[in-house]
């Protein structure tokens, strides 16, 4: 049988760890939350995949970061707390490796502390950061044509109007520019770190194409650590119960793959 035990790992960093019912030597998985929500995830997602996993035999750690969901508010740089939080989540569970992830500015998060510690062997990163470019733009332009010539002659009227910029992803999350990310990413990708990103049709404002990865990451982007999937009928939140159970059964997978 899986146990939960809640955990307080220091510097406002709290959890609940999911064991498996058998001791195991695999990395033990962390689901860090973001926005409003708490550590059990959109739909309680975090909650659901941390029981699939753990009746696979992986221990997870589901966290609320300082400042985020039901935790209180941050003190001192984010990273350095997590990375304060995995000394103290190896002392409390003996692991020594660690696959960080999350939705979203989580998974920004995650990317930070992967490039700062060297126990992260795996990101899951759902909706994360990606240039835009001339694949960007031709996947708007399908997107666009496929909502018939009305939203086209809309769009064509809003672009000739003079309006005050409004807010991006890139003001709202802490994304690298361009050439770090492509650094970044050959950096884990040398050190072996594996990859599973995931864009959603609700990452729609900054990624419609699935080519647009290479584009931002270069050459890595195509290396066997690293796994792609684009859902564009999916949203950002994972709303339907069938898209929770279809992220839930890729990441399994891909779990598998790492064991």
């Amino acid at each position: 049988m899986i146990e939960e035990v809640p955990l307080d790992l220091g510097g406002g960093l709290t959890g609940i760890l999911t064991r498996p019912a058998q001791p195991t030597t695999r990395p033990l998985w962390i689901l860090l939350n973001a926005g409003f929500i708490p550590r059990s995830g959109p739909f309680r997602l975090h909650v659901d995949l941390a029981r699939a996993l753990a009746r696979d035999g992986i221990a997870v750690l589901r966290v609320d970061q300082p400042g985020v969901g039901d935790a209180p508010p941050k003190r001192g740089d984010d990273v350095a707390v997590l990375v304060q939080g995995l000394d103290r989540l190896c002392a409390i569970s003996g692991a020594s490796r660690f696959v960080l992830g999350g939705l979203c500015s989580a998974a920004d998060q995650a990317w930070k502390v992967a490039l700062t510690d060297a126990r992260v062997c795996g990101l899951l990163l759902l909706d994360p950061y990606a240039a835009r470019g001339a694949w960007f733009r031709l996947g708007q332009l399908r997107l666009l044509l496929g909502r018939g010539g009305s939203a086209v002659r809309t769009v064509w009227r809003r672009l000739r109007r003079r309006h005050v910029a409004a807010l991006g992803d890139r003001d709202l999350r802490d994304w690298p520019d361009p050439a770090a990310a492509r650094r970044q990413a050959a950096q884990l990708v040398a050190r072996g770190v594996a990859l599973l990103a995931l864009y959603t049709g609700g990452a729609a404002a900054y990624f419609t194409d699935r080519r647009q990865f290479a584009a931002t990451y270069g050459a890595s982007a195509r290396s066997a650590r690293v796994r792609l999937h684009h859902w564009p009928d999916c949203d950002h939140m994972f709303m339907r119960h069938e898209d929770r159970q279809r992220l839930q059964q890729a990441i399994i997978d891909w779990a598998r793959a790492l064991a």
